[in-house]
This record gives C-alpha cells, structure tokens and sequence, in this order.
C-alpha cells in the first residue's frame, strides 16, 4: 500500500513539474518580445475585414511581428480574445509581445479612406470635405490654417493656409489629426513646388505667395483648362499696366458667406482688401487652392496683348484687348446670344500641355 502510494506521488510529481515546465515555456514563448521584426521605423500593418484568426496569424507571422502562428493563436487564446480581435490599420512603433500584440487588436486600427479634394477647393470646402468624409474637426482645422505659429512653421508667407494645401486624391486614415491633414496636404504641395518654379519666380519678380495668388485667382476663373495660360496672360498684362484686376472670385472670396450673383453694388461697397475692383495688385493671398496646371499657368502665361475677357455661355472665355471691344462682346454675348472667338494663342505649347 505505501508503495502504491509512492508510485501515485511520484506521477502527481512528474505532472506537475511537467505542467510547470509546459507553463514557464508558453510564459516565454508567449511574453517574450521577438527579435527578427525591424523596426528601424513604424510597421504599419492592415488587417483586413472578415480576417478570422489564423488570418490573422498569418499576416503577423509574414511581417516579423510574430515568430509563429501557433504563438499568436495560443496567446489570444489563452487570454481569452481570440473572438475579439479587430480588423483595421495599426501602426507599431516597437516589437511586441504575442500576448500585448493580441490584447493591442482587441481596440480596432483605423482603415484608410480614399479622399479627393478638387482644385479649386478653398480651405472651407476642405474642411467641410474632411469633417464629413474623416472626421476632422471642422473649427480646429480653420483654426490652424489661421494660426500665425503654424504658418511660420510651414514656411508660408500668406495669411493662411489657402492656396497651400495641394488639391489632390489622398488615401488618409479616418483617425488623422486636423494638423496631419494639414501637414500632408502641405507637404503634396511642397513637392510640386519645384526648383523651376522657384527660378522662373524670381526671374519674373514675384514671389511664391504672388504666384500661387495669381494662380488661384486663375483657378477660379477658367473653367475650361487649356484656357489657363491666356486668362494668366491677361492678369500679368494688367499688373504690368498698373490697372486694377477686377476679377470677381477675389470679391467673391473676399465676402465669404456668398450665394448668389454677384452684384455692381458688391463691387463698389465691399471694403475687403479681396475686392480687386477697389485695391491695386494682387490680393494678400490665395483664393482657393490651385492645381499643378493653374500654377505652371500663373509662371508661364501665354504671350498675349489682351487685357479683357467675358465668360461665353459655355463657360469658354471672348477675349479683347481694348474696353470698347471688351463692351462689344459683353453685348453680343448678352444681347443677342452669341459666342465669341477662340483667342488667339501664341504660346501653343502650353495649350497643349494644359488640356
């Protein structure tokens, strides 16, 4: 009897040590950070909707961020959240653990949402556009595109961010900041800003506020693209000749809150410094945002000599170089329904880059 009893304790005794030798192995198998995930930067990792945990497994395995699939499985398992794991975008700054890696899936990533902001945009409708589609606090990002600190941060000369934020396709995440769209969207402008450009702004005596100014101004106007560098040529004609702009979206811009047409009383009683029809020169800053082709437009106008143009019905443009032409076409296009000339172009090329 004591020998059996004997045979019974060393058994329970192999089990035990067993089990605890089992338990101390998955303790570090599963709380043991992994070494061959390179972290030199950020991972970002997506997991994707209707991903099942051996999905998961997978996808973790593949980028370094877990050393085998079993370990995954058994740490959520173990734990008790492997019915709780959440698809989405996760960004891991350091090498986690199987058992922290499962747990930090348990809160769900933010997936990317495919955004674009239209040339032309100004920095209301952007924020209208991302408050809608991401989240993006409306009032904070208006607030920062004013914010002198933030301005001087980004090296912009303007009053505000307007004319500064790249209108483009992005692919944002639906947790971004008001201060990481702008820092996106300022960087995308950045790199059209190019060397070129840089020079021919300085050969042409303006600076890079000027231009994107003009630009925008040019943005609001055409509404037909190859159009672009002959309404530029037309502003830079004006400039030359120290006459007034008289370009309605600054007014438009100036005023703000606007539905409606636009009227001779807004001309003459609009005291913004935005109302080209009463202040000399370009406005203190943007309009809206331009594109790439309105920009190239505003450094490379065409060579004209007009100085006057009307929207057709079509939304095409009758360009004269004279005011009494000007007035002519205002009363055929008006008057009697009829579409003035394509311009005359001398600069074809850039008809031809611009379509």
């Amino acid at each position: 009897m004591a020998k059996k009893k004997r045979s019974i304790s060393w058994i329970v005794g192999i089990l035990a040590l067993t089990l605890f030798t089992v338990g101390a192995y998955l303790a570090v198998e599963l709380l043991s950070v992994p070494t061959c995930a390179d972290f030199s930067k950020p991972l970002e990792v997506t997991v994707p909707r209707g991903a099942n945990l051996s999905d998961m497994a997978d996808i973790f395995v593949e980028v370094g961020l877990a050393e085998s699939r079993w370990q995954f499985i058994m740490a959520a398992r173990i734990i008790g959240v492997d019915r709780k794991l959440r698809a989405g975008r996760y960004t891991f700054p350091r090498p986690l653990s199987p058992v922290d890696l499962v747990k930090s899936l348990t809160f769900g990533g933010s997936f990317d949402v495919a955004i674009t902001f239209p040339e032309g945009f100004t920095v209301f409708e952007i924020a209208d556009l991302a408050a809608d589609s991401l989240g993006v606090s409306r009032d904070d990002l208006l607030a920062l595109c004013f914010q002198r600190v933030l301005l001087d941060s980004l090296g912009i000369d303007g009053p505000s961010c307007e004319g500064y934020l790249f209108p483009e396709t992005y692919s944002l995440p639906e947790s971004l900041s008001a201060r990481e769209l702008i820092s996106r969207m300022h960087t995308h402008f950045k790199s059209i800003w190019t060397p070129e450009f840089e020079i021919r702004a300085r050969a042409i005596g303006m600076s890079q506020n000027e231009i994107i100014t003009l630009a925008s101004i040019i943005e609001g106007e055409a509404h037909v693209q190859w159009e672009q560098p002959v309404i530029s040529s037309v502003y830079h004609n004006r400039l030359r000749a120290g006459m007034l702009l008289q370009a309605d979206p600054t007014v438009i811009y100036g005023l703000r809150s606007f539905d409606r047409a636009l009227t001779l009383a807004d001309l003459d009683t609009s005291s913004s410094l935005y109302n080209s029809y009463r202040f000399p020169g370009l406005p203190p800053g943007p309009i809206n945002n331009p594109g790439v082709s309105a920009v190239t437009s505003a450094l490379w106008p065409d060579s004209s000599d007009y100085l006057y143009f009307v929207s057709n019905e079509d939304g095409t443009h009758w360009f004269n170089e004279t005011l009494s032409a000007h007035y002519d076409a205002i009363h055929a296009i008006r008057d009697m329904g009829k579409h003035g000339p394509m311009p005359i172009v001398h600069n074809r090329n850039l008809l031809s880059n611009n379509k």
